[in-house]
């Protein structure tokens, strides 16, 4: 439940904040896998009565070595080598062990700080309402409702729209008044921006709105360097920024994209007495400088089972010792290619949160597919490491805590998947045939700074059949589309060699989608993977966008895209790895003039 805190700035400087109120109001609720996601630190949120933004993490471990605090971290070592992490870290709920509880005391802060009434048309400052009646306007008694309008910057600052310094055309107000009471009202009742007017009650100066979302409209208006989500939003002004802002409503897209990171946790790390000791490092670690053969023994106490061996403990000990001591420095590249080699084998039983095996490819799609590994049990730890504004550019991350923290937001996601490894001499033969269709998305790439370390023709087309995959999965099983994701394995080495060529599609969400044993039972049947590939491959045939998508060569975000739209490959982004883009429809199924580009006409 967020709870927002009431700031209340300094009476002598107007950009800092020197108290707060110690006085917090229940907003609404969120679920915990929202609070990494979607609503997370930094992302406005509408509830009934009110609009805040979600704090920084900074509290999210007070107080320190709580048995609370211990009972909500995770560790995944490959996550951790993704991330740089040391370990993760749950969101406050009321029940840890039940994936609807709730978020709770996840702070929050009031944002936009300007309130507007629609029938007077006057702007308010929070600060100057009453807490308990902060929802009124004090002239008319007209409810209150969060501006519509804010500004961010590239950087990641944010604050409220200038509404005195864009009516005054960057002056101070002709009648002397510091912070004169600005209206907003909507000539002629009509509802369009082009209507809207911004008036000062005090000089009686007036501005339309009209132009407030063009380019440079706010060029002359300096960056605040405010970010409104740290307990202090000024802590980081010190650092400057020459960004210029922009007019965004606040409800836009562009103003939040949080960044988030996953990884599966595989064996060996995927054991439950190597979690155990984990979690006991410092402890086990202090028993074998006393006492060397007393570490099987502290390790067996923590963990409380008998069946496992004295053997595969100390293995598990010594894997987990190598691993803080040497502290190796491994790309996300080698991250994949783990849980690939892992996902490639015919069997891992026998494990506490990873199980596969391997199932039978149907006699038509034999020369296309490796192998099919149904995974009927598997855990996903994602977590949220930061967040951009207006760009995707990950150079441009925010921080989420306003002080260095050793861990990150993450939740830990259990469910199912289908594993299917492609026929690498088929992949290489259609590499060789089609590898200059894909010049143009690549620079585009290069000039957009969205960078895809693993980029290659064969990424484009494991990526779209990922998506043809999922949708015709959520069509014909019932499944939501956005509670199943994926995962890309390619990789081409310096040789030019397909090293990976592997998609894994997923259930791992916190309600009962992951449970219900939907994609096992397609991976299971031969005949029913059959039908859904026939199925798929057919629809993805025709778009009602065309002949225009299956054409096109410049559609999505800066272009990244070929033939895909939201008629045909698309996906919710909760189910996407790159934010729908570097997809191409026409490399499954081919062009009308030219078949043999689509990799299953081959």
């Amino acid at each position: 439940m967020p709870k927002p805190t009431f700031r209340k700035k300094s009476v002598d400087n107007d950009n800092s904040i020197s108290k707060f109120s110690d006085e917090k109001i229940s907003v609404g609720d969120i679920r915990k896998t929202q609070v990494i996601t979607t609503f997370g630190v930094g992302s406005i949120v509408d509830f009934k009565d009110d609009t805040v933004i979600i704090a920084s993490t900074d509290d999210w471990d007070y107080p320190p070595e709580s048995e609370e605090v211990e009972k909500r971290k995770i560790f995944n070592e490959n996550l951790s080598v993704i991330t740089e992490a040391e370990y993760f870290l749950m969101p406050k709920t009321t029940q840890n062990t039940n994936h609807f509880s709730k978020g709770k005391n996840i702070t929050s802060y009031v944002f936009p700080e300007k309130l507007h009434c629609s029938r007077c048309g006057n702007l308010y400052d929070f600060r100057e309402l009453n807490i308990k009646d902060r929802h009124r306007c004090p002239q008319c008694k007209n409810i209150l409702n969060a501006s519509r309008f804010i500004v961010v910057c590239t950087r990641g600052h944010m604050d409220d729209f200038p509404y005195d310094w864009w009516v005054h055309y960057g002056k101070p107000c002709p009648s002397g008044v510091k912070s004169p009471r600005i209206k907003m009202v909507n000539i002629y009742n009509r509802t369009d921006i082009d209507s809207l007017r911004l008036e000062c009650t005090e000089c009686k100066s007036t501005r339309s709105m009209v132009q407030v979302f063009s380019e440079n409209a706010l060029s002359e208006f300096r960056c605040t360097c405010k970010h409104p989500h740290f307990k202090n939003p000024y802590a980081r002004v010190q650092y400057g920024c020459n960004d210029k802002m922009r007019a965004r409503l606040r409800s836009a897209s562009g103003v939040y994209f949080p960044i988030t990171k996953a990884a599966l946790l595989i064996p060996p790390w995927s054991r439950k007495d190597v979690s155990c000791i984990q979690k006991n490092y410092e402890i086990i670690k202090a028993v074998e400088e006393v006492d060397e053969n007393k570490v099987i023994f502290a390790i067996r106490k923590l963990i409380h089972n008998e069946t496992v061996s004295d053997e595969e403990i100390m293995r598990s000990w010594k894997d987990v010792k190598f691993s803080k001591e040497h502290n190796q420095r491994r790309s996300e590249l080698s991250v994949y290619e783990d849980e690939y080699a892992i996902l490639s084998k015919e069997s891992n039983s026998n494990e506490d949160k990873f199980s596969s095996y391997t199932s039978v490819i149907p006699e038509r799609y034999h020369q296309f597919f490796e192998q099919l590994v149904v995974v009927d049990r598997l855990t996903v730890t994602q977590a949220f490491t930061g967040f951009t504004r207006i760009t995707r550019n990950e150079s441009n991350s925010v921080a989420i805590s306003q002080y260095p923290k050793p861990w990150l937001p993450a939740v830990e996601l259990t469910g199912e998947g289908i594993f299917i490894r492609f026929n690498n001499e088929k992949i290489s033969q259609w590499r060789k045939e089609n590898f200059s269709r894909y010049r143009r998305m690549k620079k585009a790439m290069e000039d957009s700074k969205f960078t895809l370390d693993v980029f290659s023709e064969t990424y484009v087309m494991l990526h779209t059949f990922a998506h043809l995959f999922i949708r015709e999965i959520s069509n014909i099983c019932g499944y939501s589309a956005a509670s199943i994701r994926e995962k890309i394995y390619s990789e081409i080495n310096d040789k030019d060699e397909v090293k990976m060529c592997g998609v894994l599609i997923f259930v791992s969400s916190s309600d009962s989608d992951s449970s219900l044993g939907g994609l096992i039972s397609i991976a299971d049947n031969k005949d029913t993977f059959e039908k859904i590939m026939d199925s798929m491959l057919d629809r993805a045939s025709w778009c009602s966008g065309d002949p225009l998508c299956i054409s096109s060569m410049k559609q999505g975000y800066k272009n990244l895209n070929y033939a895909a739209c939201h008629d045909c490959t698309l996906l919710p982004e909760t189910s996407c790895e790159r934010f729908n883009c570097f997809l191409d429809r026409a490399s499954i199924v081919g062009l009308p003039d030219n078949p043999a580009l689509g990799f299953f006409n081959t």
